[in-house]
C-alpha cells in the first residue's frame, strides 16, 4: 500500500475506503480467501489498489471484461505431455470459447468449441500443476467432465483470459457457471463401502461435486460424486471394523446411495475438506 492509500483508510475507515476502492466492482470478480491461488491474490490487490480497475470514478472497464479475448496459448496434448500453441477466440454470437491450430485465417483448421453454457475455468495453482499461468477448463464430454489444461506467457495474460471468460458467461446469462476450486488435494480413497484397498486419488471440489483423478492433469477423472442436500459430512475418531487400516485421518461423506470414506496424512487437509464441504452444501442447497 502507499503512504496515501494508509491515509485515506485511515481518514475514511474500512466501510467508506471499500466503497472508493471497489464501488465499481464487476459482478466476476469476487474477493479472494487464503486458499485462492497466489496469482488471484496478487491481481485482486493490484486491480483494485493499483489500477484502480474498481474505484467508484471508474467508467471504462477493460475490454476483456467485456467479454472479449483472442490470441495465442499453449493447449496440453489429451495423451501426451507436450503443449501445442493453438489460437484461442471467444465466440459470442456461437457462445463459445473455440481454438484452431493456428492464428492466420488461411489454411486454419477449428479443432474445438467448448460450449460456454457447462463449462467451467478454474485458475490452477503453480505450485500443483509444475506449469506457470494455467488455466483448468472443464467441459461435459459424455458421462464425465473433460478436462484441458490451457496456459499464458504472463501472469497478466491468463488473468485476463479468466475474467474475459467469466465475464462473457455472466452476459449471456451463465453466471451459475462462474465458480472457483473450493478445494483441491491427494486424498486416499477407498472403494466398496471402505472394504476394498486405499489408493491415493487427485481431488477437487468444483460447484456441486468433486471429482477424483488418478492423476493430476489427467484427461478424464475416474469417478464423481454429486452433492446434495442431504448428504452428510463426519470426521471419524475411531475406525470402522470393516475399513482397512490406512490414512491417519479420515472423513465420511454419506449419500443417498453410498457412504464414501476418504484419507489423508494431516489433520489440516482433513479439517479443510470437511469444512469446504459443509459450506458448498451451504452455498447451493439454502
Amino acid at each position: 500500500w502507499t503512504e496515501n492509500d494508509c491515509l485515506n483508510l485511515e481518514r475514511f475507515g474500512n466501510t467508506k475506503s471499500a466503497n472508493l476502492h471497489a464501488g465499481n466492482k464487476p459482478e466476476v470478480y469476487s474477493k479472494p480467501n487464503s486458499d485462492s491461488p497466489r496469482m488471484l491474490i496478487e491481481h485482486w490487490i493490484k486491480a483494485k489498489y493499483e489500477w484502480k480497475q474498481f474505484h467508484r470514478d471508474t467508467d471504462q472497464l477493460p475490454v476483456y471484461l467485456k467479454g472479449v479475448k483472442s490470441g495465442q496459448l499453449l493447449k496440453k496434448g489429451k495423451d501426451r505431455e507436450c503443449w501445442l500453441p493453438r489460437h484461442f477466440l471467444l465466440d459470442r454470437l456461437n457462445k463459445k470459447l473455440i481454438y484452431y491450430d493456428k492464428a492466420t485465417t488461411a489454411g486454419q483448421k477449428l479443432l474445438g468449441g467448448i460450449d460456454l453454457a457447462s463449462c467451467y475455468v478454474l485458475i490452477t495453482d503453480e505450485k500443483i500443476v509444475e506449469r506457470a499461468n494455467c488455466l483448468h477448463v472443464l467441459y461435459p464430454r459424455g458421462k464425465h467432465l473433460r478436462s484441458i489444461y490451457i496456459c499464458a506467457n504472463s501472469v497478466k495474460e491468463i488473468i485476463e483470459w479468466y475474467y474475459a471468460i467469466r465475464s462473457l458467461q455472466t452476459l449471456l446469462g451463465y453466471s451459475r457457471n462462474c465458480v472457483e476450486t473450493k478445494y483441491e488435494s491427494y486424498l486416499e480413497k477407498t472403494p466398496k463401502e471402505g472394504k476394498g484397498t486405499w489408493r491415493r486419488r487427485w481431488c477437487i471440489l468444483v460447484a456441486d461435486r468433486i471429482l477424483y483423478y488418478k492423476n493430476i492433469m489427467d484427461p478424464f477423472p475416474k469417478g464423481e460424486v454429486k452433492l446434495s442436500k442431504s448428504d452428510k459430512v463426519e470426521k471419524l475418531h475411531s475406525i470402522p471394523k470393516h475399513v482397512k487400516s490406512g490414512p491417519d485421518y479420515i472423513f465420511t461423506l454419506t449419500t443417498k446411495n453410498r457412504t464414501f470414506f476418504w484419507g489423508v496424512s494431516n489433520e489440516e487437509t482433513c479439517s479443510k475438506w470437511i469444512f469446504h464441504l459443509n459450506a458448498v452444501q451451504a452455498d447451493l442447497f439454502d
